[in-house]
């Protein structure tokens, strides 16, 4: 729908009178003609109608510039106003730009204070649990250490609590690390490898019952220069995501790492629902999700690209629909790597 173009008092009053020149032009021709036609009537000798003829043709000329003046003024006026409307349209337009990018800004940062509030819960509900934990734990050392060795059936039964409270702490401890705030100085040579197996273990309690994760990690003796938060949060997304897309089907989720002279790469490979082609272009781009309402803010996968950047490496997406999906991070290679243990 066209804009419709908006006319200013002064713009008014010129079309005014170049419409009244064109009209005043118009009917002063049209005597000048008449005029013209009465003096061919009322003369019968060429030196009887040179004088009046001449009189007749300049009055006609003079008419005529009046109306071209007036044409002038009109397409003049239009396009200027033509002009205005389209410099409006622009201005508006960047004033709609920039108050659907403060928007944005606002949304992220509220997001963010909702992360951080979360993280900060998160650390003092690991410590409380911590605190819970401990006990359980000690006690349940103290209770297998005076079992009598034939009671087999109540010391696995104790065996067991201890081990869960265990792996409870693991638990605990990974989403405290990820609860931390992220600066400069945790910036460290770590081992990609370590990085999978601890955000598998965090991630353990979302994973759908019908998903099998296959392990294809090839980088043990490998390091790279990273923040260990920030590469835990970017396959904690991946990871997330696969598990979404694999919600309704036996989901396969590949996770491979394998390096060359530069680079170490991650590869995460689902068999899910696919990204349609026309959305592809856009997974990176903040606040973009095809989720409903509730279930997305759209800024797992900017995060992720974000993090790629901050590291230096690249990342690489594609996507069948209906066959699966595989994101491949390619970050720099710590070249001094630790040697083999023996």
């Amino acid at each position: 729908m066209k804009r419709p173009i908006r006319i200013c008092a002064k713009s008014t009053i010129i079309l005014t009178i170049s419409t009244l020149l064109m009209i005043v032009g118009v009917i002063l021709s049209m005597q000048a003609c008449k005029a013209y036609e009465n003096i061919l009537i009322q003369c019968s000798r060429y030196e009887q109608l040179e004088q009046p003829l001449h009189m007749v043709a300049l009055k006609i000329a003079s008419y005529i510039g009046l109306v071209a003046l007036g044409v002038t003024l009109l397409i003049l006026t239009l396009v200027s106003l033509a002009g205005k409307n389209r410099r409006e349209i622009s201005a508006l337009q960047k004033k709609n730009a920039a108050m659907d990018e403060l928007i944005q800004k606002q949304q992220q940062l509220a997001h963010h204070q909702r992360l951080e509030i979360i993280g900060t819960l998160t650390s003092s509900i690991a410590h409380e649990f911590n605190n819970l934990l401990t006990p359980i734990m000690g006690y349940s050392m103290m209770a297998l250490e005076t079992l009598p060795p034939e009671d087999t059936e109540l010391y696995d039964g104790i065996l067991e609590i201890y081990n869960s409270s265990q792996k409870a702490k693991t638990i605990i401890s990974r989403l405290s690390d990820l609860s931390r705030k992220n600066t400069s100085a945790t910036f460290r040579q770590v081992s990609p490898d370590d990085l999978v197996r601890k955000t598998l273990d965090v991630v353990s309690p979302a994973r759908p019952k019908n998903l099998e994760i296959k392990l294809g990690l090839n980088c043990w003796d490998q390091r790279i220069q990273a923040n260990e938060i920030q590469i835990s949060q970017l396959l904690l997304n991946l990871i997330i995501n696969s598990f979404h897309a694999m919600a309704d089907v036996d989901g396969v989720l590949s996770i491979d790492t394998w390096f060359d002279q530069d680079a170490i790469h991650i590869r995460l490979s689902d068999n899910g629902c696919g990204i349609p082609k026309d959305v592809l272009p856009h997974i990176f781009d903040p606040f973009y999700t095809t989720k409903e309402a509730g279930k997305g803010t759209g800024l797992g996968l900017a995060i992720v690209a974000q993090v790629v950047e901050d590291h230096h490496g690249s990342i690489q997406v594609t996507s069948t629909p209906g066959v699966g999906t595989a994101f491949t991070i390619s970050l720099p290679r710590v070249v001094e790597s630790p040697q083999a243990p023996i």
